[in-house]
């Protein structure tokens, strides 16, 4: 299968060459780009691809211009390919595509990596297994735990399936085809059928085996034991499934092919095509099972570097401090803006992050999380009114516009004063420098973690100066 390699957010646009293909080949990369060019975030998960953060956060989902790519000059052997903030390993129509982070070099994937150890909770000491052979297995264990914990937090997925029964217990139809051939002459059992709303179905079944064959890998297994909470929802689905047989594997994939529409279990949806993600990757990777069908993850760049700042500073704030993440794609923390004349409150916002101070609970600073590239090391206009008007209303004198950036790119201009305000108001630019530089993935967490450290200092500063 052909395979194109991108970065995200490669705003001034990627040209691909087309001249060493053969024609066959030019054609189908021309399909496959025109497939997914402008394609929405929703349109991908609706045509089969995993989208983290899950299908619960309709607000990036629904956003029709959080596309993946744009492509210019399609009918030319240079077609130019322009990224956003969307990662990830996918297929469509005999391509394969890579769009890995702009701070990952060569094969390495450090950064996601790092960013998806924390966010998902992952202790990031576990090397990377299939490094350099199949990333997208690699990630699809990543996610697992993830998936599984919010699945299993509504409950174990139950459905009608029919049972056989051969006993004396007659409690459903009379097989008679199967009574005369197994219980005649009589032999007092009855051959019967019997339709039950049970948790021993074909979705848990295909949890049960990933659990097992994840259990199989000792390097892998580790991830069921992360935490009570993962540990609980793989008892819970061990302990519900009683009919597993691990020769059955293949049979269960295939009862599980099909989408699951359950309006209410719908974040098994998601855990059942990563479940076959892993259970299959050996034997088709990640290429589409349907000519329409895009089988593979994406990650929104933008979602993902928002939770791991949240992960990351919860871990190192320290005990005088206290960070408030509101997060308007799930609604949870939700603030006011206004509040009417008549009563009631008006325009909800949604601050990245608010620190205080745990003792007087007195705001300290407002901080706004931004993953897409700094272009030349200014900031948006846009940006700063954001930011100024979440200070004003919360009445704190810092703001914090935090972005990464990478070795070659220029640090952005730290700190800027509000003008005739004495000094007193005023906005800082952060910069996280991510290692470009690292042998493996241990010296990557080993830079990460002093990098946090310092930037945890940095930002729990109460004074200006």
């Amino acid at each position: 299968m052909l395979l194109i390699k991108l970065s995200d957010n490669n705003y001034n646009g990627y040209k691909l060459s087309l001249t060493e293909y053969s024609k066959e080949e030019k054609e189908t990369i021309r399909n496959a780009l025109d497939s997914i060019n402008n394609i929405s975030l929703s349109e991908l998960e609706e045509r089969g691809a995993i989208i983290f953060p899950s299908k619960t956060v309709r607000k990036d989902l629904d956003d029709k211009k959080r596309s993946i790519l744009s492509v210019q000059h399609l009918t030319t052997d240079t077609p130019t390919i322009t990224t956003r903030n969307v990662m990830g390993f996918f297929s469509v129509k005999g391509v394969q595509f890579e769009i890995s982070s702009r701070f990952d070099s060569g094969e390495k994937q450090f950064f996601l990596h790092y960013m998806l150890s924390k966010v998902c909770n992952v202790a990031p000491t576990i090397e990377l297994t299939h490094a350099n052979k199949d990333p997208l297995y690699d990630f699809a264990v990543y996610l697992f735990p993830a998936f599984l914990k919010k699945a299993v937090s509504l409950g174990l997925f139950r459905m009608y399936i029919t049972r056989e029964y051969n006993d004396s217990n007659l409690r459903g139809v009379i097989d008679f085809p199967r009574h005369f051939r197994n219980n005649i002459p009589f032999n007092g059992k009855i051959a019967y059928r019997t339709r039950e709303y049970s948790s021993d179905n074909f979705v848990t079944q295909l949890v049960r085996h990933t659990i097992e064959f994840i259990a199989e890998n000792s390097s892998l297994r580790k991830i069921l034991s992360l935490d009570d909470e993962t540990r609980g929802a793989v008892q819970e689905i061990c302990g519900n499934t009683g009919s597993y047989d691990r020769l059955s594997r293949n049979f269960i994939i295939n009862k599980n092919l099909r989408p699951l529409s359950h309006p209410y279990y719908t974040e098994y949806e998601q855990l059942r095509k990563l479940c076959i993600m892993i259970l299959t990757h050996d034997k088709v990777s990640y290429g589409e099972s349907q000519q329409n069908q895009i089988n593979g993850i994406l990650f929104d760049g933008a979602s993902l570097w928002e939770d791991y700042l949240n992960a990351a500073m919860q871990e190192q704030i320290g005990d005088k401090f206290e960070l408030e993440h509101p997060n308007n794609r799930t609604g949870q923390g939700k603030k006011w803006l206004f509040e009417k004349e008549a009563g009631g409150k008006s325009a909800a916002i949604y601050p990245d992050f608010i620190l205080k101070e745990k003792d007087s609970n007195k705001i300290t600073a407002i901080m706004d999380a931004k993953y897409k590239h700094l272009e030349g090391a200014t900031v948006q206009r846009e940006d700063y009114f954001q930011l100024l008007a979440y200070m004003f209303r919360f009445n704190s004198n810092r703001g914090m516009l935090i972005y990464p950036y990478g070795k070659n790119e220029k640090e952005p201009e730290s700190k800027l004063f509000l003008k005739d305000h004495e000094n007193k108001v005023t906005l800082s630019v952060l910069g996280l420098e991510i290692p470009q530089e690292c042998g493996s993935f241990s010296d990557f967490i080993k830079q990460m973690e002093e990098i946090e450290s310092n930037f945890a200092k940095q930002i729990a500063k109460t004074e200006i100066l």
